[in-house]
């Protein structure tokens, strides 16, 4: 998901939250948009995200792509943050094999009516890798189109 840009004043940095200290329990994949809105204080979802990610405790899973967009709409300055969540554990970034990208590439080709980006295709792939059908996101038009395998609906992760 792209978040949308429009004037104004700029984000401020913020740390990264700290990993969860309860026990795990089941995790979740995480999308651009979440991302985003935990960075950019200005983002009309920073507070909720705040929230979300303060209260939870699952195993956080995303893809590179993710990092790579939620990069692009962040300030230089925040992307330092950003990376400190993988490196420090927060988030597990999984990376596709070659059977996967074969994957991938069906995924493209089985929702090219919705325009689909490469993130969102990979988020994909990953939900049927691991077998986890939760996502937080702010993309709820696409993820309430996908399927997981074809036929599993993601259990979206909204924010509030």
């Amino acid at each position: 998901m792209k978040p949308p840009r429009g004037p104004r004043a700029g984000p401020t940095p913020v740390d990264p939250p700290a990993a969860a200290t309860a026990p795990p329990a089941a995790a979740v994949i995480v999308d651009t948009g979440l991302l985003v809105a935990l960075f950019d204080r200005l983002d009309a979802h920073h507070a909720a995200a705040q929230r979300w990610i303060a209260g939870h405790h699952a195993t956080l899973l995303t893809v590179a792509p993710v990092l790579s967009e939620a990069a692009f709409f962040l300030p230089a300055r925040m992307r330092v943050s950003l990376a400190g969540l993988a490196a420090g554990g927060v988030l597990t970034v999984h990376q596709p094999d070659a059977k996967g990208y074969a994957r991938i590439r069906q995924l493209f080709s089985k929702y090219a009516d919705q325009d689909p980006d490469w993130a969102d295709m990979e988020l994909v792939w990953l939900a049927e890798t691991t077998g986890v059908n939760r996502i937080a996101t702010l993309d709820v038009a696409d993820f309430s189109v996908y399927r997981i395998h074809g036929r599993k609906r993601f259990e979206l992760e909204l924010l509030r």
